[in-house]
């Protein structure tokens, strides 16, 4: 998802009429990304999506959907989770503006970045222990929030992979201090809280890509998935391990796993035996003996690519299932995943409309602003594909990817538009440069 160019992507929509945004039988051109479940309330649901809608809520069952957008420039939501103690109380990630957070339900979401160095955030995983705690899975590390999001540690300390390697997954087994599982492009790497820094796990996942990883509170088993690096070379190096032993020691499951993108990993609240997989090119999967073998579920889901991203269980009731799909929205199944539905999205705005949207509230900041700024010159060549929610710096109107500024480490980012825009190694520096110091003067006000 990093990998895409926001102005080919919004160039790409905008040039295909032909896509249904609404009323569309397969809901075409909904990239969905996340769906979280109340934990007290099983009719109320939250979808998160990327280059489309926002955020969206649903509070009966899934049937009528409400965009809850306000507060938001950036529509690259990537995970949405409830504080275990306020189901009110919701975190947001967003995958180029950080953190977001909301007290009321999602009716309004502020950010909550101070601090924060790299605000593209994957995912996020409450901690076990600490209430209100709150860990980031970001592209360049795992960082942690405390209750109110004032402070953010690093758990990056030590580390000297952790600027290479692009961190995909986080577990976290409730020992103490709790031991954390971290998944990277590189690796799966462990550290126990307050520890120096990670180490590897070592085989059988040194230098491959784990692609998801989850711990089961009821068989205090360990899953990680490895997603084959290669198109031939290494066809069989993929699958799904699973340790008994916190991690020291791995088995692989099922060997027809060896070529999948398990995207995540799911467990049966009540049936510890019955597993369930996300993946991109086989739709969902599930194990009703604990992963030794698994069979595609997919009667009804109407995704000729199989590409599924999110999938949620019902707590209270683990024959209701949600799969999010990546291009055809959202589906339903009420009997364990044997047959789906597709969801009615209903009345919404496109993204066509949220650009206008944009686009206004932009342009009348443009006129309330009297400040000359001057950014390097290269800086109009990265702003082609997106634009800034600060207008004295926004040079680019027609575009859905609008960025906060904000007090992070700006190299990562500029680095993977770098290609993209055509910036030459000096003309990466002046960016950054530029907007390392100006985001310290807009979080001070000066």
């Amino acid at each position: 998802m990093k990998g895409l160019l926001w102005g080919s992507v919004i160039g790409l929509l905008t040039a295909l009429g032909g896509i249904a945004w609404a009323g569309s039988p397969k809901e075409e051109g909904l990239f969905v990304t996340h769906i979280a479940i109340d934990p007290k309330d099983s009719q109320t649901l939250y979808a998160t999506t990327a280059f489309s809608i926002g955020v969206l809520k649903s509070i009966d069952g899934g049937q009528s959907w409400t965009q809850i957008n306000k507060g938001f420039k950036s529509f690259s939501f990537t995970h949405i989770l409830f504080d275990p103690d306020d189901r009110t109380r919701l975190y947001l990630a967003d995958g180029c503006a950080g953190l977001y957070v909301s007290q009321n339900g999602g009716d309004a979401w502020i950010e909550i970045n101070n601090g924060l160095q790299n605000t593209e955030i994957d995912l996020l995983l409450a901690h076990p222990t600490e209430a209100g705690s709150v860990f980031a899975v970001t592209t360049r590390g795992i960082y942690k929030v405390e209750k109110g999001g004032r402070r953010w540690t690093a758990f990056n300390q030590g580390d000297t992979f952790t600027n290479g390697f692009d961190f995909i997954g986080l577990s976290v087994i409730p020992t103490h201090p709790v031991t954390l599982y971290a998944a990277s492009k590189q690796g799966l790497f462990t550290r126990k809280e307050g520890d120096a820094g990670w180490v590897p796990v070592g085989e059988p996942f040194a230098g491959k890509q784990i692609s998801a990883v989850a711990y089961h509170p009821k068989t205090q088993k360990l899953y990680a998935a490895v997603y084959r690096r290669g198109a031939i070379e290494t066809l069989h190096e993929g699958g799904l391990f699973v340790s008994e032993d916190g991690g020291k020691t791995w088995s692989r499951l099922d060997k027809t796993l060896d070529q999948e993108r398990v995207r995540s990993i799911q467990f049966d609240p009540v049936d510890s035996k019955i597993l369930y997989l996300a993946t991109s090119g086989r739709g969902v999967l599930k194990s009703i003996d604990g992963g030794q073998n698994w069979r595609e579920i997919n009667a009804g889901l109407a995704d000729i690519d199989k590409d599924i991203r999110a999938l949620a269980i019902d707590p209270r009731d683990p024959n209701t299932l949600y799969a999010g799909s990546y291009g055809h929205w959202i589906f339903k199944s009420s009997d364990a995943g044997e047959t789906w539905k597709i969801l009615p999205l209903g009345a919404h705005q496109t993204a066509e409309q949220i650009i206008a949207a944009l686009n206004q509230e932009d342009e009348a900041a443009r006129k309330s602003v009297t400040a000359k700024i001057t950014p390097p010159p290269a800086f109009k060549k990265c702003n082609t594909c997106h634009g800034w929610t600060d207008p004295l710096i926004n040079m680019t109107p027609h575009t859905l990817w609008m960025v906060p500024v904000n007090r992070r480490d700006w190299g990562p980012t500029v680095k993977r538009m770098s290609a993209g825009a055509g910036l030459t190694p000096d003309e990466e520096k002046s960016i950054t440069d530029f907007l390392q110091t100006y985001s310290e003067k807009a979080a001070k006000g000066s």
